[in-house]
């Protein structure tokens, strides 16, 4: 069960930090945080995002923070909200 506690917990601490990659780079409802913009930051901040990274991006869909981009993830009105509301 240890195992399936910390990919949960890195699931939610890459999704954690998909969110605040778009609040460093002030992206707004509506906009695409590319993908080339985001790995950089997640490398740097929390380089174990390799291995659960699309869970992470489902994860946030799910919830409704974002929406899949072809070059990358679009913030959404709850996902802006929950962002820069919340501080």
């Amino acid at each position: 069960m240890v195992e399936l506690h910390s990919e949960a917990d890195n699931i939610e601490n890459t999704a954690q930090c998909i969110m605040d990659a778009f609040k460093s780079k002030n992206i707004q409802e509506g906009e695409i945080l590319q993908y080339q913009e985001m790995y950089p930051y997640l490398q740097e901040h929390y380089p174990h995002y390799k291995d659960v990274q699309k869970e992470a991006e489902q994860h946030l869909t799910k919830t409704g923070f974002v929406n899949p981009a072809p070059d990358g993830l679009m913030l959404t009105q709850v996902g802006a909200a929950n962002l820069y509301n919340n501080q």
